[in-house]
Formats: structure tokens, sequence, C-alpha cells
């Protein structure tokens, strides 16, 4: 294998954050979906609220869904994306396990393997280009 093959290889810990971001999108686009199936057609202004944050997590899964099938080419952008989207998620993660909820603790993984990932020298790297 020349050199010039390698660098169009992504890293394998890119490739597995890059999975992991598929697993993000693919958990916040259906939590978003149930919530508005949930709510239906209520109205009021407690439901709305609910109603942004389901539309919230849906927007958020296309958008990371999005940078997770544009990985393969490199846009920093993609990178820069996925990074702010995860370091929020994180921090949302830890707020969550401060009331209590230990299921936050998958989103801190989750968001934290990616983040690692991202960060490092071969995300750096990979997105570079």
């Amino acid at each position: 294998m020349t050199d010039q093959c390698a660098a169009r290889r992504m890293p394998t810990s890119i490739r597995r954050a890059v999975v992991c971001v598929w697993i993000h999108a693919v958990l916040s686009g259906c939590s978003g979906l149930l919530l508005l199936g949930a709510l239906g057609r209520n109205q009021g202004d407690e439901v709305a609220l609910v109603r942004f944050v389901a539309m919230t997590s849906v927007l958020l899964a296309l958008l990371l869904g999005t940078c997770a099938g544009l990985a393969s080419r490199r846009a920093a952008w993609t990178r820069t994306t996925v990074v702010v989207i995860e370091a929020l998620s994180v921090a949302a993660g830890v707020l969550l396990l401060v009331t209590g909820s230990f299921a936050a603790l998958t989103g801190i993984a989750l968001g934290g393997f990616v983040l690692r990932a991202f960060l490092s020298a071969d995300g750096r790297a990979w997105f570079s280009d």
C-alpha cells in the first residue's frame, strides 16, 4: 500500500467516532419524533416549549447525520459542527447527571468518545485537507 493510499484512508478512531455520530443522530431523531408524536395536536405554552425541544432534537439529528455522511469528504466544517454539538451534548448530560438522571451517562460517554477522536491529532489531520 502506498503512502498516498494510506493518506486517503480514514483513521480507525475517526471511523469509529463517525459511527457514534450516526448513533447519536438516530437516537436524537427518534426521540424527537416520538416526542412530537406523543404531543399530537395539543396546544398551550407548556406544549410549545416541549415541541420546540423536540423539533430542535430532530434538526440536530439531521445536522449530525449530514456531518457523519460527509465526514469521508474531509470537510473542516463537519468536524467543527460535530465538536460543537457533542460538547453541548456532554454539557447537557452533565447537568442531567447532577439532577440524578443516570441515563445521561450514555450521552456523556458517546459524546466524550467522539470529542476525543475529533479533537485528536488524527482528527485534525483528517479534516484539515
